[in-house]
């Protein structure tokens, strides 16, 4: 089923549409929870958080593309649940370690006065990746938001490990200047 008739499927609050959101997306939303939580399990209760929430919020919301926006909610459903109950461990610190690369870069803040700074730094960063070869482009994603190990990142784009690491090294420098620039505070 294609994603128009998902939609529609959620519009007219029919069941069927979770059912079908399961069937076109389970394996992707579930691919996604387990990079973070590293277990199959907290996975599966993860990902049915999303389809609640999928339901909770369509309609009103209407996604341009339903595939993008059950992937944010899954990971940020298992980003929350990491956080919340102090796994951190449990996935080898691989989250830990991948996010706070990205320190030097970008501060973090849960203050509703850091708002504003969260949005200009998403709408920078959507920038930034958008002006990058498309190779970089998928590095950056993969290890930053799949939160791939640069190993791993090195299988799936053909290049050498070492060669991974330096794009991502080059990578942070030039999205930290590229925040400069646009004058992001950091």
């Amino acid at each position: 089923m294609d994603d128009a008739a998902i939609l529609a499927l959620y519009a007219a609050r029919s069941e069927q549409a979770i059912s079908e959101t399961r069937t076109k997306y389970g394996q992707y939303c579930i691919s996604i929870a387990y990079r973070i939580l590293a277990s199959i399990e907290d996975s599966q209760e993860c990902v049915s958080d999303t389809w609640l929430k999928a339901w909770e919020t369509i309609p009103p919301a209407k996604p341009d593309d339903l595939r993008a926006y059950l992937g944010r909610i899954t990971r940020n459903n298992a980003l929350h649940r990491l956080r919340d109950e102090s796994r951190l461990k449990r996935g080898g610190g691989t989250v830990d370690i991948a996010l706070s690369e990205l320190d030097e870069c970008v501060t973090s803040g849960d203050t509703p006065e850091n708002a504003l700074l969260r949005q200009q730094l998403s709408e920078a960063v959507n920038r930034f990746l958008r002006a990058l070869p498309q190779q970089k482009r998928v590095v950056f994603v993969l290890r930053y938001y799949y939160l791939y190990s640069t190993k791993e990142i090195a299988r799936k784009t053909g290049l050498r490990e070492n060669t991974v690491s330096s794009i991502l090294f080059r990578l942070r420098k030039q999205l930290k200047s590229h925040l400069e620039q646009e004058g992001v505070s950091l």
